[in-house]
């Protein structure tokens, strides 16, 4: 310690002069907390840049005067429940009757759909969709074409193939185009070939499904005009809160909901969905976030313990400088910076870590798994990482701080 007396800059040199002075200590006394907010901050990047990516999809793939119709059940992953209530053309006719709807389409869904192609099988997604939702889900025919309007008016016996499915009922080499597949025991002849999608945009239930037109559908495969959802294009922005209050009014008229009864239906906008994204992704970030933090209290146990290492070394230094005049509040602050020094320079290199395995992660899910986004931490992330680092050091540095203020400088001196 250069000076008996307190001062910020000297004592920040002292300490910056004793963790180059111990490199390997340093090192690996700043690890637990590197390796803590490492985590925390790969999680927040990952997280942060998957929000954007998401908010950045649905501006492009969601028509602001859009509105989609469900049945009332949750929004999660996982087998839609056979128990749900599903619409029917009659509401989708009810809904096509308001004044302040623009269009209105809808379609049907169904998991693990039997599809046959000569000796192969396979349990495939089957959508059914009107022509135009094509457009609207941005899928396009890399091979062949898409069915027409035409074609669904009329209830033709064609399909289209997500990208992954002819790898699945078709050999090596084998013609796709122009062949006849048997879906749910309707024959229906290929008409072409779906872009492939990312995994973050639905791929993965996409690239495996089936589409085929909603009326031959509903004569061949449902034999019912049940419907899965709706998706309504309202007149104006301007009056989409009125639409929804219309269609709501409609649909219960057209669903027999009583009066005082729960809708059994749900509205969603492009904003609700992303709300609900984002929360979801919150609520994923804040969990794993939480379990990160364990590896920064770990980490300040072991600066709190190197810290005292510290004090039990530098005793005689201590007794020297009170006989020089430092106080007790001195010596204390002195420890208590080198704590936070320690601390701070550990979140600053796990910021930089933790940024750096973000953007490996992302390019390893890219290559391997068609699935790309950007990490992003803002800069909100990186204050609240390195006041997090500062107050770790401030916790775990004042009992060692408070032991090195409280020696006597008589006994400090006599210190071996």
């Amino acid at each position: 310690m250069s000076s008996a007396g307190y001062s910020l800059p000297s004592s920040l040199r002292v300490a910056f002069q004793q963790m180059l002075r111990h490199k390997m200590r340093s090192f690996l006394t700043m690890l637990g907390i590197m390796i803590g907010i490492a985590s925390v901050m790969t999680i927040v990047s990952l997280g942060e840049g998957l929000r954007s990516f998401f908010v950045d999809f649905m501006a492009t793939a969601a028509s602001p005067d859009i509105v989609y119709v469900m049945p009332d059940m949750p929004l999660r992953p996982g087998k839609i429940d056979p128990a749900v209530k599903r619409f029917r053309n009659r509401d989708l006719e009810a809904v096509r009757s308001s004044s302040l709807v623009k269009s209105a389409v809808g379609g049907n869904y169904k998991e693990d759909a039997l599809i046959r192609h000569g000796w192969r099988s396979a349990s495939l997604n089957l959508v059914t969709e009107p022509h135009g939702f094509f457009r609207m889900e941005h899928l396009e025919a890399v091979e062949g074409r898409l069915y027409t309007d035409a074609e669904e008016q009329a209830a033709a016996s064609v399909c289209v193939l997500g990208a992954d499915v002819p790898g699945e009922i078709f050999g090596p080499g084998e013609p796709v185009l122009g062949a006849t597949i048997t879906v749910e025991g309707a024959r229906l002849r290929v008409l072409g070939i779906l872009n492939s999608r990312s995994a973050l945009t639905a791929g993965a239930e996409h690239n495996r499904a089936v589409y085929v037109p909603l009326r031959t559908a509903q004569k061949r495969i449902f034999g019912s005009d049940e419907l899965l959802w709706m998706a309504i294009q309202v007149q104006s922005i301007e009056t989409m809160e009125a639409a929804k209050d219309d269609v709501t009014r409609l649909l219960r008229a057209s669903r027999h909901i009583r009066s005082g009864a729960d809708d059994d239906f749900k509205l969603y906008t492009a904003e609700d969905w992303t709300s609900f994204l984002s929360s979801y992704l919150n609520a994923l970030m804040y969990t794993l976030a939480s379990v990160a933090v364990l590896a920064l209290l770990i980490g300040g146990i072991g600066v709190m313990n190197i810290m005292l290492v510290v004090v039990r070394e530098r005793t005689h230094e201590i007794g020297l400088r009170k006989a020089l005049g430092a106080t007790r509040a001195n010596i204390t602050m002195q420890f208590l910076i080198e704590a936070m020094t320690l601390t701070l320079a550990g979140g600053a290199l796990g910021i930089a870590a933790g940024y750096g395995l973000g953007s490996l992660t992302s390019m390893v899910m890219s290559e391997r798994f068609d699935i790309y986004w950007s990490p992003d931490i803002p800069p909100f992330w990186i204050g609240l990482t390195l006041l997090v680092s500062a107050v770790v050091g401030l916790a775990f540095g004042v009992y060692p701080a408070s032991r090195a203020g409280a020696l006597d400088p008589i006994q400090a001196l006599h210190h071996d």
